[in-house]
């Protein structure tokens, strides 16, 4: 079954969008490079592991729920790239 990658960085812009908070606010209260933020949620930078800690800690879940996004993205665009030839792989 092929999925349409979702890069964590939609999730994030949904988070923002129900708390009414601007990605410059966010990276303020993170203290990170506002560009960082801005970059994840335009989904042309990765999470990372710092990264992932801040927001855990900011929204009251784990670093890991915000990696697991990530890999899950990543692992989603292998499979859409692989496609077909992952099948012959025994």
């Amino acid at each position: 079954m092929t999925r349409t990658p979702i890069h964590p960085g939609e999730i994030l812009a949904d988070e923002l969008d129900e708390l009414e908070l601007t990605a410059t606010e966010l990276a303020d209260q993170l203290r990170v490079p506002a560009n960082c933020i801005d970059e994840i949620i335009a989904g042309k930078r990765n999470l990372s592991a710092d990264t992932a800690l801040r927001l855990g800690k900011y929204f009251g879940t784990t670093a890991e729920f915000w990696l697991n996004l990530q890999k899950s993205y990543e692992l989603d665009q292998a499979r859409a790239k692989l496609g077909a030839e992952l099948d012959n792989v025994p």
